[in-house]
């Protein structure tokens, strides 16, 4: 690489130390004791999974139509965030590498790391620089966690517009304030201070110029400028689709605007991505599961229980295990293909 060359992905981050096999299969199995007590234990304590059975095989078939739609929506909102991040990305591109990398994700226990890998080589085949997959994959994941941060504070106040918030939400809403405030300031930090971003790459001296640094830094500055807008919109409208999925599913398992608003769903939702945020188990099976059915039922009336814990479950399989076989298809497909699509 020569010295007017922004640094590759590989260069501006040191490699990472493996877990050993011990740290791993700890991590593993902590990860499906977890899954365990909260299907074997926690959720039946709070629903019957035949009532449970019973109120998906009668889910309304007026919300049927509705839950297809979204679905596959859904299947395709995180594509165009990064083809925002990424020029010359096509959506069917982006669409099939993310059900590849979204498959490895949500059944390999620590599989987002691996999923960065999978994304850089499946762009790069497709004529991307490595510098140019880097930033789409730096500042789509900046962008995802910044929404994830700023949503409980939203719908926390569209909730107290019509009932009073419980104090786990608060918390929760209070904290994602605090880091995203703290996000959004070592963000504009460095992107405002070559000397900030110099220091914070100072261990990376070994392999990367500081010249360098401040080149791969104006080149990301220059991609924000031009598509921040794009980006913010399509993450955030990603966001949305993803919680509209859940609105759907427990309007069609029976539970109505009585018994449990739109704002509590929003709420809810909202508070479920942010303890997931931390991937203790892949796709964060098992605590979004519990996250969701606890922050609903204590938002909504009485009695919603079943329903509630029928909704999730829905929302769960939709989102959660139909894209898996997608994404095992996409990946063999790409896999086996000499040429681009």
């Amino acid at each position: 690489m020569s010295a007017g060359d922004p640094p590759t992905a590989t260069e501006l981050a040191e490699p990472s130390r493996r877990p050993t096999t011990g740290r791993r299969r700890l991590r593993q199995t902590i990860g499906v004791v977890i899954a365990i007590v909260v299907f074997v234990v926690a959720l039946p304590r709070i629903a019957d999974y035949g009532e449970v059975r019973d109120v998906i095989a009668g889910f309304r078939r007026s919300w049927l139509l509705p839950l297809g739609v979204v679905a596959v929506l859904n299947l395709l909102a995180p594509a165009t965030s990064q083809v925002a991040a990424l020029p010359g990305l096509s959506v069917k591109r982006a669409a099939i590498a993310d059900w590849a990398t979204s498959a490895l994700t949500n059944v390999v226990p620590g599989g987002s790391a691996m999923a960065i890998g999978l994304t850089t080589a499946m762009y790069r085949s497709w004529g991307h620089t490595t510098d140019a997959v880097a930033r789409s994959i730096i500042l789509t994941g900046v962008w995802d966690i910044i929404v994830k941060l700023a949503m409980p504070a939203v719908a926390l106040a569209w909730l107290a517009t019509s009932q009073p918030v419980t104090g786990g939400l608060v918390q929760a809403t209070v904290v994602s304030i605090v880091l995203l405030i703290g996000a959004v300031g070592v963000l504009m930090v460095v992107a405002g201070s070559p000397s900030v971003a110099a220091r914070l790459t100072r261990p990376l001296r070994r392999f990367v110029k500081p010249e360098q640094v401040e080149r791969w830094r104006q080149a990301t500055l220059e991609l924000l400028h031009e598509r921040w807008r794009l980006l913010t919109f399509w993450t955030l409208l990603g966001h949305l689709n993803l919680a509209v999925l859940l609105g759907v599913c427990i309007r069609g398992a029976g539970v109505t605007g009585a018994q449990l608003s739109a704002a509590a769903i929003l709420a809810a939702f909202a508070f479920g991505r942010l303890v997931t945020a931390v991937p203790i188990t892949p796709g964060g099976i098992g605590i979004m599961e519990l996250g969701l059915t606890a922050a609903l039922v204590a938002s909504g009336q009485d009695g919603i229980e079943v329903p509630v814990v029928a909704a999730v479950l829905l929302f769960r399989f939709v989102s959660f295990v139909l894209p898996i076989p997608l994404g095992i298809g996409s990946w063999l497909w790409w896999n086996n293909r000499s040429s681009t699509p």
